[in-house]
């Protein structure tokens, strides 16, 4: 477990040097950014390490490699939302706040939304056991929401949370049940008070 969060700090530390790179060098979309080989000299880390950063920042639209040319600043006037929020993470400092933040408040909004329009969550074919993936749970529930739009907002933001952010995801199978009750006994006040004192909670003590 220690070894898993070393490597993932060393990961992350990668990931938030390159940026910083991007920055003093005043790099914009469409302009090259230094060599494989060159960041992992600048650096002064192995460049298996730097390719690992660099395919992240490509999944989610930071950057792009062109074969044989090198890897350049990500385009943001595409308007595709992975590139206009990579872009905002890449020039904004703490950017990964506002990230975490957002996302909790798409989460809240689902239940909100749960509540208000008495939607019922069918649990028993995917609530087992005494843990689950936190994930997993809460994407169940933007599901039930029928918004395809929040949820694939949702969905964007986390992963350019796990990016920077890596956690043990687990929750205990109780606080999902008690969560789905006060949805379905449609009591706002309680859920809301389960998720902030809990699930919440489990996102503060991960960023500690």
């Amino acid at each position: 477990m220690e070894n898993q969060q070393s490597q993932s700090k060393v990961y992350l530390n990668i990931l938030e040097r390159i940026k910083g790179i991007i920055h003093e060098k005043n790099l914009l979309p469409g302009d090259k950014l230094p060599s494989e080989r060159e960041l992992a000299d600048t650096l002064n880390v192995g460049r298996s390490s730097v390719r690992e950063a660099l395919r992240a920042m490509e999944l989610l639209g930071l950057i792009e490699t062109r074969r044989g040319e090198g890897t350049y600043v990500g385009h943001f006037h595409k308007h595709q939302l992975v590139e206009l929020l990579g872009w905002f993470v890449l020039q904004r400092e703490h950017a990964d706040n506002d990230v975490i933040e957002t996302r909790k408040l798409l989460e809240v909004a689902a239940i909100i939304q749960l509540i208000t329009k008495k939607i019922q969550i069918d649990d028993a074919d995917w609530i087992k056991g005494k843990e689950m993936s936190r994930t997993r749970f809460v994407n169940k529930l933007i599901e039930a929401t029928g918004n395809v739009l929040l949820e694939k907002i949702w969905q964007t933001l986390l992963n350019f949370e796990n990016t920077f952010k890596r956690e043990n995801d687990s929750i205990s199978i109780e606080q999902c049940k008690k969560l789905l009750n006060a949805i379905h006994h449609v009591d706002t006040k309680q859920a809301i008070s389960i998720y902030m004192n809990f699930f919440d909670q489990q996102t503060k003590q991960a960023e500690e």
